[in-house]
């Protein structure tokens, strides 16, 4: 039996969780420093098993010790980015609350595979890896998991196209220079740039880049919580289930792309060892100049953190 522990009871770990046990993916331990947060989610969750027919347990606690023998630990602990605020307003303060969260974890489960989703995701996935000493391969940012869902879900809107008939990944920092690879993206095998203009796509591009923010704008004193709860449990559920799918996560690159040392989205096949190796997808001039700026801000945003201050711009 799978365990997955989720650190953090707010919207996006509670979504996470609730995604995990109804699709039948494992049984989840759901930690908060708020007293009776996780407790009273986890019963919640646990009664809707009733109506919604699964029986997968759910825990909720505030004791750590709670998570000892999980195969992953998944953290959305800490700040959510409010109106105005750039997800560089986060970084330090986040950084702090991972830390500790981050000691726990390897004190207490020290074999876990660990999936950050707190923001800013490239660097705390960075500083996660480095806190905790692991293999690369077992420490893995959400990123382009929920871009690429944005950028599916704009498309679709634009075609009146279903979303599953769209091919297409957001890959490069998990912010506002991501790249959605226009060139490689095609609705029912046709290429987009074939059924929209250049304007149209140009429009998509900036509504997947800024999806976070206008929810931001929209719900005043939080972020977005249902993508990226079923986001991060779509990277659970590829691990636990060994599916070897490619899905577009915060990695250490190898190589790829010219990139060397550095945490950021790319394709992915995701298996029971964690990031199991890349994948690179064929990039257009246009797509290699903008993936290098990606790059870029990402290593200007991770060299803000005291850890990191050597990182080469």
């Amino acid at each position: 039996m799978a365990k997955v522990s989720i650190v953090g009871a707010g919207h996006v770990g509670a979504t996470c969780a609730y995604t995990l046990v109804k699709n039948d993916v494992a049984d989840v331990v759901l930690v908060d420093i708020v007293d009776g947060l996780a407790k009273g989610k986890s019963l919640d969750m646990m009664q809707a098993g009733a109506i919604e027919g699964y029986d997968r347990n759910i825990t909720g606690t505030a004791d750590y010790a709670q998570i000892e023998g999980s195969d992953i630990a998944i953290v959305t602990a800490g700040l959510a980015r409010q109106p105005g605020m750039s997800r560089s307003d986060l970084l330090c303060k986040n950084a702090d609350i991972l830390k500790v969260v981050l000691s726990n974890i390897t004190l207490v489960a020290p074999e876990a595979l660990i999936i950050i989703v707190t923001n800013p995701a490239d660097a705390m996935t960075q500083l996660a890896h480095k806190a905790t000493g692991h293999d690369s391969r077992r420490v893995l940012g959400m990123s382009g998991v929920l871009d690429s869902a944005r950028y599916k879900f704009f498309i679709s809107q634009a075609l009146g196209a279903p979303m599953s008939s769209i091919e297409g990944m957001v890959i490069g920092a998990h912010g506002d220079t991501m790249l959605p690879v226009v060139s490689q993206t095609t609705v029912n095998g046709k290429p987009l740039a074939e059924l929209l203009p250049q304007g149209k796509i140009d429009e998509i591009i900036h509504q997947t880049k800024f999806g976070g923010a206008e929810i931001v704008s929209y719900l005043k004193t939080g972020s977005a919580y249902y993508a990226p709860g079923a986001a991060a449990a779509k990277m659970a559920q590829a691990i636990i289930n060994d599916t070897k799918e490619v899905l577009p996560c915060s990695v250490m690159a190898r190589g790829e792309y010219g990139i060397e040392g550095l945490y950021v989205g790319l394709p992915v096949r995701l298996g029971r060892d964690g990031a199991e190796g890349t994948v690179e997808i064929p990039l257009s001039a246009a797509e290699t100049e903008a993936m290098r700026d990606s790059v870029k801000g990402a290593k200007t945003l991770l060299a803000e953190l005291p850890e990191f201050k050597s990182i080469v711009i």
